[in-house]
């Protein structure tokens, strides 16, 4: 008997292809295991984590790395890391389907010609989804600090545009990046919002049995789990803690991966600040323990630079922080404005001092964030992962991979 069949479920045989470390990936994995839990027998080709190669199985799913991994860099690094990913994963990609006849691939961007190693799939009738996480021209733009009207960000919007009409339905990470797509000329009835959701599968994780073996102090926590990069503004929250008084008695938690260099330079801005005790860096936590951490936190704090990418972002901590009932401070970016509306409260993106006027007033006078609280989880039940499911698998089923198992 086939092994998917039984081991990944009796429905249709799925490829999932990401450029990511998938057992660190909140969105692919939650996709991809949603899809497991439905029946569906589901392989994933990622990159090897710099830690080591991954079970060959992880949550119902068959996970296939290639012997690639992922750093930043210049614009000659991404290149190659990415052109290497591409060919590295058409070529698994083709001898798993010889051996498996995948019914349908799903590719998640960045970057967004990664979906090119479906042709081989694609000539011989297997439908194709493109997931787009980012804005590849505003996420160009933002890195490079340009201009979305300058020649990379314009070749970047090029390459959307031949990779979006390749694709036989595409899925947008929210409705900012679904209406940018839509305005570049993509048929609206041909993308999908799937949200990152709020209510990944507990870990079992004892927040305070992770405070005590993180070494934590007591007191306040602020937490943030995520990138530590220059799009995180991270320097105007150490600022922001700088300027907040004494007896707010609040330490900042900042737990996730980042090059080596800027997370040196963040600790030496800390230090310079006069803060570094208050200041811990935990480095990159598995998915239940940065959420057990998130339980810990007095705030769900999201900081942002702004920039063309950010003007389009909905952070995944933000369901996360509203879900646990924690009130948001979040920088006052069009998109999240939008839709949160007055679910949070705002900072303006870059000003150390704005930040730190709305985390003093939340960690002293709680009761004022209690309503916006309330809203923020009313708002954000709208993008629970149940509802999310149902669109997911809607789209599935739309392209003929129903499981009727």
């Amino acid at each position: 008997m086939d092994a998917d069949r039984t081991q990944g479920g009796p429905g249709p045989r799925v490829a999932v292809v990401a450029y990511t470390e998938y057992p660190w990936d909140p969105r692919v994995r939650r996709e991809a295991e949603t899809l497991a839990s439905d029946g569906y027998a589901v392989h994933v080709i990622a990159l090897r984590p710099r830690s080591g190669p991954s079970p060959s199985h992880l949550g119902g799913v068959h996970l296939h790395e290639v012997p690639l991994g992922s750093r930043r860099g210049g614009r000659l690094r991404y290149a190659y890391q990415y052109g290497l990913f591409l060919v590295l994963s058409t070529v698994l990609l083709v001898r798993l389907h010889l051996r498996r006849r995948f019914e349908l691939v799903h590719v998640h961007s960045l970057p967004d010609f990664q979906v090119l190693c479906a042709l081989p799939l694609k000539v011989s009738r297997v439908p194709v989804i493109l997931d787009l996480h980012e804005a590849m021209p505003e996420i160009i733009a933002a890195r490079f600090r340009t201009s979305t009207q300058a020649l990379l960000p314009r070749i970047a919007a090029f390459l959307e545009g031949c990779s979006v009409r390749f694709a036989d339905h595409v899925i947008a990470a929210n409705d900012g990046i679904r209406s940018a797509v839509v305005g570049r000329g993509l048929p609206a009835g041909r993308i999908t919002a799937v949200y990152n959701a709020s209510d990944f599968p507990p870990g079992g994780v004892d927040p305070v049995g992770l405070r005590q073996r993180l070494g934590l102090p007591d007191g306040r926590l602020l937490v943030h789990a995520g990138g530590i990069n220059p799009e995180r503004d991270l320097e105007t929250l150490l600022r922001a803690m700088a300027q907040l008084p004494a007896d707010a008695d609040a330490c900042l938690v900042i737990a996730g991966d980042g090059e080596s260099a800027y997370t040196g330079a963040l600790k030496t801005l800390a230090a310079t600040l006069g803060i570094g005790d208050r200041v811990r860096f935990v480095g990159r936590l598995p998915i239940e323990e940065a959420r057990a951490l998130m339980t810990l936190s007095e705030i769900g704090l999201i900081t942002l630079e702004a920039n063309p990418l950010t003007e389009l972002a909905w952070p995944s901590r933000i369901p996360e922080f509203a879900a646990l009932g924690k009130p948001l401070i979040v920088p006052r970016l069009s998109f999240l404005q939008s839709v949160l509306e007055n679910g949070a409260q705002y900072y303006a993106p870059g000003d150390a001092g704005s930040l730190a006027r709305e985390i003093g007033g939340a960690l002293t006078e709680p009761e004022k964030t209690a309503r916006a609280a309330e809203k923020a989880g009313e708002i954000c039940r709208r993008f629970e992962w149940r509802q999310m499911r149902r669109v997911l698998l809607g789209v599935y089923h739309a392209l003929g991979a129903s499981n009727a198992g």
